[in-house]
């Protein structure tokens, strides 16, 4: 069986779901050469190893090599200790200093500081991007997700303004008056403004409710 584990681990996290902070390894048992990882979710991490190990991907460099020349069935997983969520990438890092595993690329915990990637694995993932991109649903479906994780608003990050603000800007814009003058009644930044006036900023709000009341009365 690839990447044995023992029972107690296999009925307590895989039967029992138990979720929660850990820290795991798996160990050759030919040379005794070893990885250290972490997580909050060890069924998820498990069987994503044994895929990665089985496609041969690049994840774990070190560690897929060994795979594919000692045989899958010559590693096991282990849980070296449990500990708190908010304490997992610490806990880590204390392993990987002492133990120093052989396995492990990045010797930084939660980074990929340390992986170097030959210019070949470089060319290929350009080249691999680029061919997906090509895909017109492909192109759809990320930049629907870009989209998803865009915040409009008072939601953005470097929002100055308020709803209200905007609304009102809009109002006076509306209306013809120039940006400057917007600016000088609202005591807010000409720039932004400016912005909202050319359409870059604030799009999502929408103003022809207030022309139509305007047309009516």
């Amino acid at each position: 069986m690839i990447l044995s584990i023992d029972s107690e681990s296999k009925k307590k996290y895989f039967s029992g779901q138990q979720k929660g902070g850990v820290i795991y390894k798996i160990t050759n048992n030919i040379n005794n050469n070893f990885y250290i990882g972490s997580t909050n979710n060890l069924i998820k991490r498990y069987y994503t190893h044994i895929n990665h190990m089985r496609l041969g991907k690049n994840t774990c460099p070190k560690l897929i090599r060994a795979v594919s020349k000692y045989g899958e069935n010559n590693f096991k997983f282990e849980i070296v200790c449990e500990c708190p969520t908010d304490k997992i990438i610490e806990t880590e890092q204390k392993y990987i200093d002492n133990l120093k595993p052989h396995y492990n690329v990045a010797k930084i915990a939660g980074s990929n500081l340390g992986i170097k990637r030959t210019d070949e694995v470089k060319l290929k993932k350009s080249v691999s991007q680029k061919q997906k991109w090509k895909n017109k649903t492909y192109r759809e479906e990320h930049l629907k997700n870009l989209s998803k994780n865009w915040k409009a608003g008072t939601n953005h990050w470097a929002a100055k303004l308020t709803e209200e603000q905007v609304i009102e800007i809009k109002k006076q814009l509306a209306n013809g008056i120039i940006p400057k003058q917007v600016s000088d009644n609202l005591n807010v930044s000409y720039y932004s403004v400016k912005d909202i006036c050319r359409g870059k900023t604030w799009k999502h709000i929408e103003i022809c409710t207030f022309n139509q009341s305007q047309e009516k009365k």
